[in-house]
């Protein structure tokens, strides 16, 4: 199973600003000549079918019974009216991508950051466990030379006061143990989020 922390930093990696860059422009520049093309090819429709509207304009003069001219007319701006329609509906889908990159953009700094966040966060974490896992040591020490000299003090003669500096040395180190104890537990989510 994989640790919290290695998808951390591969998810972090994978959306890191550095990453993802690079591709922007790409998707951007890719959507833009798709909308040119298309808007291109809804002009050339669009100046066909004025055309072949024209043509049918001009062909019925001809007959003794013609349409009104207002009809073709209408025709010519109904066909301009569906293809400034699309064209905005093309702008819109550009615009609508250059914001979903702006907000992708926006989402891998933001990831960027707090995964920067936990890293310090875990260090801070990290050391301060060593710091007190090392004044622990020191206190376990101190206790220990402490006792030692107590009970040299007390010499052979001490009887009952050198069992109670033993069970107080006993449960000093007792105690410290437990503390480094509950150290490492506690530490143990980062130890594992960082292997």
């Amino acid at each position: 199973m994989r640790s919290t922390s290695e998808s951390t930093k591969k998810a972090a990696a994978a959306v890191s600003p550095e990453f993802v860059d690079p591709f922007f422009p790409l998707v951007l520049n890719r959507v833009e000549r798709v909308a040119g093309s298309q808007k291109k090819t809804l002009d050339i429709g669009a100046e066909q079918t004025g055309e072949w509207i024209g043509a049918w304009k001009k062909a019925f003069s001809y007959f003794p019974l013609t349409p009104p001219a207002f009809l073709f007319d209408v025709a010519v701006q109904a066909a301009q009216t569906a293809v400034e329609t699309q064209k905005s509906a093309i702008d819109l889908v550009v615009e609508q991508s250059k914001a979903a990159t702006g907000v992708a953009k926006t989402r891998a700094e933001a990831n960027s950051k707090i995964a920067d966040g936990v890293a310090t966060i875990q260090k801070s974490v990290e050391r301060s466990m060593a710091a007190q896992k090392t004044i622990l040591e020191f206190a376990s020490e101190q206790n220990r030379a402490a006792f030692e000299t107590a009970k040299k003090q007390l010499g052979a003669a001490a009887g009952p006061a050198a069992v109670i500096v033993d069970t107080f040395q006993h449960g000093a180190h007792a105690l410290i143990e437990a503390q480094k104890s509950f150290l490492n537990i506690a530490s143990q989510p980062f130890a594992t989020a960082k292997s």
